[in-house]
Order: structure tokens, then C-alpha cells, then sequence
């Protein structure tokens, strides 16, 4: 009489195999997919060039399938949505952080004269960022100030 066991992934019993003495999944398609997927999983962690061959693969396939993924948002118009929405949601969430190369200037910055001193922030984390203080010197337009040239 042959052994049974429990599948691993559909819980059900089913008979071993005999050219497979350590068979852990049934032949349900869906277990069988899950058993590819477990075992790929593996392998791309554990094997570097499994892994680079992966990774040239999907990206010669993109290469062959530029537009494939324009037509699937065209035709699924709620995954469309859904990312839009957490986009949106991403977004408001980095408005707190500063960008690289940008100065964005407070309304009541008027022209005049001031000091930049560095200051020390370990929050931001942006290549480039300068977190200074200002100190105002003078609020006069500055063509109107005598500066001593050095």
C-alpha cells in the first residue's frame, strides 16, 4: 500500500509518488504553482547567478513589451485608480521631507541682508540638503546699504 501525507499548501491528503519519496505537495494546479513559486523564491535568495539571470530576463522582457504595462492600466481601470490613490497618499506624506536642489522660500522672506550659519539637522536625508538659520542683518533692500568692500 502506498503512503499518504497532508499537502502542504491545500491541506488535503493524497498517495506519495513513488519516484518522489519526499513529495510535500499534491498535483493540484495551485499547489503545484505554489511549490514552483516556494522553490524559485529559494533559489533566487540562495544562487547569484540564478538570480542575474532572473533579472536579465525580466529585463529583456520589458525591453520586448514596452507598452504591455499602458495597456494593462488601460484595461483595468481600478488598479489604475487604486494606485493613483496611494500615490496621493505617498505624496502628501513626502511633502515633509526636503528635495534635492530645491529652495522654496517663505512668503514673508523680504529682500534684504542676512547671515546663512549652518545647523546641524540629522533628520533630513537628502543628498545636497543645506539646513541653515538666518539671521537677519538688515531688512533694506540691499543696494540701499553701505558695505565695506574687503
Amino acid at each position: 500500500m502506498s503512503e499518504t501525507r497532508k499537502c502542504m499548501v491545500c491541506g488535503q491528503i493524497f498517495k506519495l509518488r513513488a519516484q518522489c519519496p519526499h513529495q510535500r505537495y499534491c498535483s493540484n494546479r495551485d499547489c503545484q504553482r505554489e511549490r514552483k513559486a516556494q522553490w524559485q523564491k529559494l533559489k533566487v535568495k540562495s544562487d547569484p547567478d540564478y538570480r542575474e539571470n532572473q533579472r536579465r530576463a525580466q529585463t529583456r522582457w520589458s525591453e520586448l513589451h514596452p507598452d504591455y504595462w499602458r495597456r494593462y492600466r488601460d484595461m483595468h481601470q481600478a488598479y489604475k485608480e487604486r494606485n493613483r490613490e496611494q500615490q496621493r497618499v505617498r505624496n502628501s506624506q513626502s511633502r515633509q521631507v526636503a528635495k534635492m536642489d530645491v529652495s522654496v522660500l517663505d512668503s514673508r522672506l523680504c529682500s534684504g541682508l542676512y547671515v546663512l550659519t549652518h545647523a546641524v539637522c540629522g533628520d533630513v536625508a537628502k543628498i545636497g540638503a543645506w539646513i541653515v538659520h538666518l539671521t537677519v542683518i538688515s531688512d533694506l533692500p540691499v543696494e540701499s546699504l553701505k558695505i565695506a568692500k574687503r
